[in-house]
């Protein structure tokens, strides 16, 4: 699908997955009516980029994707965006905001570029130190001092044991069995410590929380010292805001840094669960995954907001998980409104955090099919990469010059910020300039005379398109050839052999998602087929689908693609002749068949071992749907059936599900 467009500059949109209209431009915002300051109301920096940005009425300023204030709350894969720059893989990001006791709990996951890893770490001060840190934040149930130090649990514990030993009869006046002392002094030294970190000023809530449980451990050990029943012990409950206190990294209070604070730790992975039953993805805000080959940065970045990230440095790819690398988290605190913040939070990181605008998403266009037409080497595109950097970094020095005046009077850690906020708006006002040079210079090892010539081929379409809770972008060159593709795979499926539970699994979610994917989604460990292998070969970034010379018409469950170019024109798979467990690990591609990205060549993959990989997943339910599901009995069939019409689906990619459907 091409834009058919004569004009380099178009304007983009984001492309439904689903078959729908042609969308439109996007049409800025009317402006807002902003109040006038008071004559002696101070003017800040941030104030003024602010009003710079709104008066950004070109609709190649507005943004690609818009950011929500809140995802759909637990919504497994959530929402996709697009943030300005290349900091992040494929320019993209996932909002999701899981479900919990105490509010929705916004998380951004994304993959950072091993470019921008030099630049991220500039930001983190590495420390040793952590501390309590008091921040507001909506809770709905125990506080965080509470679940850290176990409070209601080991009080709970030590009535429970004293009831038990009296029901027992070896617990009087002046004779306690050593386990019920044990326990009540477990409960004391958990009281100490968690009075030790909310410290001489505790907020209100942890203050009544500390008093609700002082007064319980009384009775407690009065009740042990008389021999007699102890009541209901109930855990201490909040429901609202409250300044709450957690250990968090710190610096040490005379460093000067204006850096964040980080401490390195063994890695993890984030764990939320997956209801079976409504889909709705939760998370507590602390479960994680341990005992995963690697290490990580847990990185405060104040107000109760943190982050995660898995350095690519520090992670080799011989000894730990290789699809680990360069992911990052930015967790809020919980409560609604947190999507914007969590963007924002990057900034904090060195990194871009502004949503890409249309303008911008050209470059992400451009990125994508440099690697996926292995471009990179060539002499003409390193070029341009070198000279859009040298755009960048005279954008930077304008910048600076312009707002230098502002700087005056600014303390260090303003100074500080100062000079982030020109090295990020550098960063995304260089992009349009960039775009122009990298176009030229794809356009030539391509083939084309111009830049415009290949922006105006039929396959040259820069719009992102929704896959689940990813965006991917197009080759143009598989658009450009899509008839000889069509050709070349004549006769052929792609196929993705399952489960019967994972065959539910998969389109009750409506997604086929990769082993990192799921573990985001709260799938539980060990659905998939070598998912311990594919984290060290990094195939676990991907899914998996195969070439059959023969499409299968029973022997499910399965998935079928009879018109497989329906997903070779992403840019974003590989593939090999031979099982490789998706292997991209530089370190352990030797010891495999070796991969490529020529989808004519996939085309004519024999192996019976043979595998394509695509980054991700797959959207089962839109336009990338396939083409039959086989179910392994009738039986599974009516109940796939049933389930697709209590949602309201009827078709996928085009098709009636009776015709998609297959026993």
């Amino acid at each position: 699908m091409g834009t058919n467009s004569k004009t380099a500059h178009a304007s983009y949109s984001i492309t439904p997955s689903a078959p729908a209209a042609e969308p439109g431009p996007v049409e800025a915002a009317p402006p807002k009516e902003e109040p006038a300051a008071l004559p002696d109301e101070e003017v800040s920096v941030d104030a003024q980029a602010a009003g710079e940005m709104d008066s950004a009425k070109e609709p190649g300023a507005q943004p690609l994707t818009p950011i929500p204030d809140t995802p759909d709350v637990g919504k497994p894969f959530g929402e996709p965006i697009l943030v300005g720059g290349t900091d992040l893989h494929a320019s993209s990001a996932t909002l999701v905001s899981y479900a919990s006791a105490e509010g929705p709990r916004t998380v951004l996951h994304a993959l950072v570029s091993e470019e921008a890893e030099e630049k991220l770490l500039d930001a983190i001060h590495v420390t040793k130190e952590s501390a309590p840190v008091q921040v507001e934040q909506v809770v709905h149930g125990r506080l965080p001092v509470d679940e850290q130090h176990e409070l209601a649990d080991k009080i709970i514990a030590a009535a429970k044991s004293v009831n038990h030993h009296l029901k027992a009869g070896d617990l009087s006046v002046g004779s306690l069995p050593s386990t019920t002392e044990q326990k009540i002094s477990d409960g004391k030294a958990a009281m100490s410590a968690a009075a030790d970190d909310v410290g001489d000023s505790p907020g209100p809530a942890d203050s009544a929380m500390l008093a609700h449980y002082a007064a319980k451990l009384t009775d407690v050990e009065a009740a042990a010292a008389a021999a007699k029943n102890v009541g209901h012990v109930n855990p201490y409950l909040h429901q609202g805001v409250a300044t709450v206190t957690v250990t968090m990294p710190v610096l040490a209070s005379d460093t000067g840094d204006h850096r964040v604070a980080g401490l390195l730790r063994d890695a993890t992975r984030i764990k939320p669960t997956l209801d079976s039953e409504t889909g709705q993805a939760s998370w507590n805000g602390k479960a994680r995954w341990e005992k995963v080959e690697g290490k990580e940065y847990m990185i405060n970045l104040g107000d109760g907001f943190q982050a995660v990230y898995r350095p690519y440095s520090v992670n080799s790819p011989k000894t730990t998980e290789f699809s680990l690398r360069g992911r990052l988290e930015i967790i809020a605190p919980a409560g609604e409104g947190h999507g914007p913040d969590v963007v924002k939070r990057l900034g904090q990181l060195n990194l871009a955090n502004r949503p890409m605008t249309h303008a911008e998403g050209e470059y992400g266009y451009l990125a994508a099919n440099v690697k996926a037409q292995n471009l990179g080497g060539k002499t003409e595109v390193q070029a341009a990469i070198a000279t859009g950097d040298q755009l960048e970094e005279m954008t930077r020095q304008e910048l600076f010059h312009e707002r230098a005046h502002l700087a005056v009077g600014l303390d260090d850690a303003q100074l500080a910020r100062f000079a982030k906020d020109i090295q990020l708006d550098a960063h995304t006002q260089a992009l349009p300039a960039k775009v122009k040079v990298l176009r030229e210079a794809v356009a030539k090892v391509t083939g084309h005379q111009t830049g415009d010539a290949l922006a105006a081929t039929a396959g040259y379409d820069p719009a992102p398109r929704r896959s689940g809770g990813w965006l991917t972008w197009n080759r143009f060159d598989v658009g450009n050839s899509m008839a000889k593709l069509t050709a070349a795979f004549e006769g052929k499926a792609l196929v993705h052999a399952t489960s019967s539970t994972g065959l539910k699994a998969m389109l009750a979610n409506g997604v086929l998602a990769s082993t990192e994917r799921r573990t985001l989604m709260g799938v539980s460990r060990g659905v998939g087929m070598s998912e311990d292998q594919d984290k060290l070969t990094g195939g676990a970034s991907s899914v998996f689908l195969r070439v059959l010379g023969k499409p299968p018409s029973h022997d499910g469950p399965k998935l079928v693609w009879d018109q497989p170019e329906r997903l070779m024109h992403r840019a974003d798979y590989y593939g090999a002749n031979a099982d490789t467990y998706g292997a991209v690990n530089p370190s352990k591609t030797g010891q495999y068949a070796s991969s490529t990205r020529d989808p004519f060549k996939i085309a004519h993959f024999t192996s019976p071992a043979n595998e394509v990989m695509f980054g991700d997943g797959i959207d089962l339910l839109g336009g990338e749907g396939p083409s039959r599901i086989l179910c392994d009995s009738k039986t599974q069939r009516d109940e796939i059936h049933a389930m697709f019409t209590a949602k309201g689906i009827t078709h996928i990619a085009g098709k009636p599900i009776d015709d998609v459907l297959k026993a």
